[in-house]
């Protein structure tokens, strides 16, 4: 996987990829990096719940009937904000790691935020075709897109030490490996099982965010504790 990774950004390295020194001194360009990252997330978390409409029923009764045909974009939005809130973690600590950039890691950033913002795209449909394993199918994909472009960026970072700080304890590298792999993995099962049950699907897109959570959440906690 580190070679294919490696191929796909062979051509934007080099010594003159490289941001200029002053730029990794001042860590200018990578936090231009991340506040544009912090925004479209921003934007996007915002989006997610523009989808859900508030209901203007003249009872009671036809209420609590708008509220219950609302839960399945409440359920989307709930799902695909805990997501975003991993992916969005997932990423601040790999920008806690990162000492320089280049091209070839702007240009990772920037095909993350596309398939990030096509996610509020994605729950929408989910939200209001919840029966139908296409866009369960959908959903998915985009999940796993944007779960495999994250793991493609710690691949490229930390592939002898490129970007990262090479006094970081290598046991935290690959656990950051192992992980940012294992979850775009869980949420390709997922889209496979979708054709034979949805629950089942859904069930694993949100087993995904809570493996991923827990994992990284820990190596969080080891970086600042080594004696862990």
């Amino acid at each position: 996987m580190r070679f294919f990774t490696l191929q796909i950004i062979h051509r934007f390295r080099g010594s003159r990829n490289t941001i200029p020194y002053e730029y990794v001194d001042n860590d200018i360009s990578n936090r231009r990096i991340e506040t544009l990252v912090d925004g479209v997330f921003a934007i996007v978390l915002t989006l997610l719940v523009l989808e859900i409409k508030s209901p203007h029923p003249d009872s009671n009764l036809r209420l609590t009937q708008q509220l219950i045909a609302l839960s399945p974009k409440i359920f989307a939005y709930f799902l695909s904000f805990f997501i975003l809130g991993l992916l969005w973690f997932g990423h601040q600590m790999m920008a806690h790691y990162v000492k320089r950039s280049d091209r070839a890691h702007i240009l990772l950033n920037l095909l993350f935020l596309m398939f990030i913002s096509l996610i509020p795209f994605s729950a929408a449909l989910l939200g209001e075709n919840l029966p139908y394993h296409a866009a369960t199918m959908v959903y998915g994909i985009n999940l796993f897109v944007t779960g495999l472009i994250q793991y493609l960026q710690w691949e490229y970072m930390s592939g002898k030490n490129r970007l990262i700080d090479p006094e970081l304890d290598r046991r935290i590298v690959r656990a950051m490996q192992k992980t940012f792999l294992t979850i775009p993995l869980i949420y390709g099962v997922a889209i496979g099982v979708s054709f034979v049950s949805i629950p089942a699907a859904l069930l694993l897109y949100g087993l995904g965010t809570v493996i991923g959570a827990t994992k990284i959440t820990a190596i969080f906690h080891r970086s600042h504790n080594p004696q862990i």
